[in-house]
């Protein structure tokens, strides 16, 4: 369960940051489109997708570090055995 949670923080991370640099280059872009309406309601649309869904993914990705906190908060930590064979 913490390798699944582990590896959909990290999954989350990356996506977070997909929809964040999305969501720059659509507000980039609505500066230069703003005389086409077709062309503005696109990008806008595109803005509000990227936008919404990098805060769902970011409230995913703190729900998935919460739970890893959770999991790991009674663990034991590991003995340090690289220098004992030596």
């Amino acid at each position: 369960m913490i390798n699944f949670l582990l590896i959909n923080a990290a999954f989350l991370n990356m996506l977070f940051y997909v929809f964040a640099i999305g969501c720059a280059i659509a507000f980039i872009i609505e500066q230069f489109v703003k005389d086409n309406e077709r062309d503005l309601y696109i990008v806008q649309t595109n803005r509000r997708y990227c936008w919404r869904n990098a805060w769902i993914t970011n409230l995913f990705w703190f729900m998935c570090n919460a739970g890893i906190w959770f999991m790991l908060r009674n663990q034991q930590t590991p003995s340090d055995t690289f220098w004992n064979g030596i």
